[in-house]
């Protein structure tokens, strides 16, 4: 018989393991005792990491958007793109080792510093011209470092994070609030050096800027871990287990083996920065005035957000009517017209400029007539920029559920796409003819599209079955546990299932 004791330590721990059911089952997260309601969702730490990115790369992509880094001269920032990218393409193909070892947060902060330190740079250049070489580039390595870290970590949240109805919109969510930085970015230089008629901006600008990013590398201690995020279907993120470095690596190399087919996307993987050389430095730096680059560079920060959030919505549109194999399909050839169309476009404005020949006087955003048609091509190239990088992300989170494999696609996404961009940054440092950057770039977007067709056709199914899924909620009627135990016969990787009964969790 059960003793009376016995029967209050039963109802203790029943009473206990509910209070802990409940808790896991929240998306509210208590700091202090302060509630912070549904601080556990997915789409909150996805706005999170969005103002990170908003504070960081977003003020750099301000100013490299208004050409040169901010400066007249853009040979210097040429040198310090090298360095990023080269730099950024090397770590970040193991970057998704390193995130998985040591957190998100540790990534995040890491990743923002090396931001400002290039800013800081820019601006020592601007006041002792070339003697600051050395530290352009130096500081060049130490932002490819950085930004390795922050974009795989991005990568493994807008990706892992989310149900797999609600890849697209997290990820257009995230860019929206990233591009915000941008046009923020742009409206500060454009307010200082509106009158000005220098072609760098001033050292308040600079400073301005250099204080944003240093707050920025403070904002990932605001994220939760990532196994304390609760989906909206009442799934947890599940992590690899206490990884070693050892562990990692040998990860690493087992998902460069099993998903061998990986390698046919990474042509996509290299042109999806390709453009932004000829878009930046050799049409917006060298054709406009200071605070006309700034203007553009406003404007496309508006269409980049359109175009995220156009192809995000397409790709999630209607999942219970059409399959995700259909969008994925439908998504790439809506890529590859625009490509055709937009590119095509820009022909007109390219086969007749010569490198070193700039309009007498520099286009001015005064001047509407002559303004106009160059305004137009360039959001048009911003707005494509958008839907290409919306497509890869969605794509890729198509691809898997478990967020440590997600890690490794973001590394090899960003690293491949890095060492693309050192390869075209070269080749405008040794200036080769506008012409030839404008038709590789428009070359190489078409053929990196075919090459992704063989992974948008076959290997897209309606549900990723590689991640352990890890109920949280309580009190559902109808136990998962043989539902799970029948995907882990198929895949080896589901593992960590928790049978769920109406009493509550049972391992």
């Amino acid at each position: 018989m059960t003793t009376a004791s016995e029967e209050r330590d039963m109802e203790t721990h029943a009473e206990s393991s509910t209070s802990a059911d409940l808790e896991r089952s929240s998306t509210d997260w208590y700091y202090h005792g302060i509630r912070l309601k549904n601080y556990r969702t997915p789409m909150t730490q996805v706005v999170l990491i969005g103002l990170i990115a908003f504070m960081t790369v977003g003020m750099s992509s301000a100013l490299n958007g208004a050409g040169g880094g901010g400066l007249l001269n853009t040979q210097q920032s040429t040198n310090a793109n090298v360095a990023v990218y080269s730099t950024f393409a090397a770590l970040a193909f193991f970057s998704g080792t390193i995130y998985n070892r040591v957190g998100i947060r540790v990534c995040l902060m890491f990743g923002g510093f090396g931001y400002a330190f290039l800013e800081s740079a820019y601006f020592a250049t601007a006041h002792i011209g070339d003697r600051a070489t050395a530290f352009i580039v130096v500081a060049g390595c130490v932002e490819g470092l950085s930004a390795a870290m922050l974009w795989t970590a991005q990568g493994a949240v807008t990706m892992g994070y989310p149900c797999e109805d609600e890849k697209g919109k997290a990820f257009a969510v995230f860019w929206t609030i990233f591009q915000m930085g941008g046009v923020i970015g742009s409206i500060i230089p454009i307010c200082l050096n509106w009158n000005s008629k220098a072609g760098t901006v001033s050292d308040a600008t600079f400073i301005t800027f250099i204080a944003i990013m240093l707050f920025g590398c403070l904002l990932p201690l605001l994220l939760i871990p990532s196994d304390k995020v609760v989906r909206k279907d009442n799934t947890a993120v599940v992590l690899p287990s206490a990884p070693t470095w050892n562990s990692e690596i040998r990860g690493l190399l087992n998902v460069l083996v099993q998903d061998k087919w990986i390698v046919t996307l990474f042509p996509f993987f290299i042109a999806s920065n390709w453009f932004y050389t000829y878009q930046k430095n050799d049409f917006n730096a060298p054709f406009f005035t200071l605070r006309t680059r700034s203007f553009n560079g406003l404007w496309s920060n508006f269409a980049n957000m359109a175009g995220v959030w156009l192809m995000g919505l397409l790709l999630d549109f209607q999942p219970q009517k059409y399959s995700r194999m259909l969008r994925a399909r439908f998504g790439l050839v809506f890529l590859f017209v625009a490509t055709l169309a937009i590119w095509g476009a820009g022909w007109v404005f390219v086969k007749d400029t010569v490198r070193g020949k700039v309009p007498e006087p520099l286009i001015d955003v005064t001047e509407s007539r002559r303004y106009a048609p160059y305004i137009i091509i360039y959001v048009f190239w911003s707005l494509y920029d958008g839907i290409f990088q919306a497509y890869a992300y969605w794509l890729l989170g198509s691809l898997s559920n478990n967020s440590a494999r997600l890690s490794h696609y973001s590394g090899w996404y960003k690293s491949l796409q890095s060492a693309g961009a050192a390869v075209v940054w070269r080749l405008d440092g040794i200036k080769i003819s506008y012409v030839s950057m404008y038709l590789s770039t428009w070359i190489i977007l078409l053929g990196s599209i075919l090459c992704t067709t063989w992974v948008a056709w076959t290997k897209v199914k309606e549900h990723s079955e590689d991640e352990g899924v890890m109920i949280v909620a309580e009190g559902l009627e109808e136990e998962r546990g043989d539902e799970h135990d029948g995907l882990a016969g198929k895949s080896g990787d589901v593992k960590d299932v928790v049978r769920v009964k109406s009493g509550g969790i049972a391992a």
